[in-house]
């Protein structure tokens, strides 16, 4: 009888195998870590990490998502309960704090991502399902007054990513570890690009 695949085992090998990897690329980098090396890492064999992952821009995609995913659901009930800004500023928080942890190995994968198109494939479709979690949460907010209704809310969305990565990735290069303080100056920009004008206001 043919053995009935586990999905919690699955489920369980995979974040093995992304655990190790993340290991390996902060400790040498993404270009430079390879897949015998997240094979050891993981304690496993080439032919078992291939069965869940068939290169590293595939890990760097399911980690992506696995982070993306788990900040969105974060950011839509801060969203339903704070209204948009806070929420986001809650979700930046966390995304900062990853600059101040990791500062390195994300430029690393940010810069690898502009040499190798596969890279850039799997998270460039990571970054627009995020993309369209804002903006819907942008349209809302934008209902209640909250925000500029004459602002395109995809648009919108992707600006406020750029900020928040700027101002991650400078502070990083600068060496600054502040995560309050750097939040507290994505705040004040995000504040008057999404405040309504004085006669939107209600």
């Amino acid at each position: 009888m043919a053995r009935v695949a586990d999905p919690l085992l699955a489920d369980r090998r995979r974040r093995q195998i992304m655990d190790a990897a993340i290991v390996c690329f902060r400790r040498r980098g993404f270009h430079q870590a390879s897949m015998q090396e997240i094979c050891a890492e993981a304690g496993i064999s080439a032919g078992a990490l291939y069965r869940y992952f068939s290169s590293k821009a595939d890990i760097i995609g399911a980690i992506a998502e696995d982070s993306r995913a788990e900040g969105d659901e974060a950011f839509l009930r801060a969203a339903e309960k704070f209204g948009f800004l806070e929420a986001m500023l809650t979700s930046s928080r966390d995304f900062l704090q990853k600059f101040v942890e990791d500062g390195p190995l994300v430029a690393d994968i940010m810069g690898e991502s502009l040499r190798d198109e596969s890279i850039a494939t799997v998270l460039r479709a990571s970054d627009r399902r995020s993309i369209l979690i804002f903006a819907k949460a942008i349209i809302a907010a934008q209902a209640r007054g909250e925000i500029d209704k004459s602002l395109d809310p995809e648009k919108a969305a992707d600006t406020l990513f750029a900020m928040v990565e700027g101002i991650g990735l400078r502070r990083a290069f600068n060496g600054a570890t502040d995560t309050e303080a750097a939040l507290a100056q994505f705040r004040a920009v995000a504040e008057r690009y999404l405040a309504p004008p004085p006669r939107d206001r209600s």
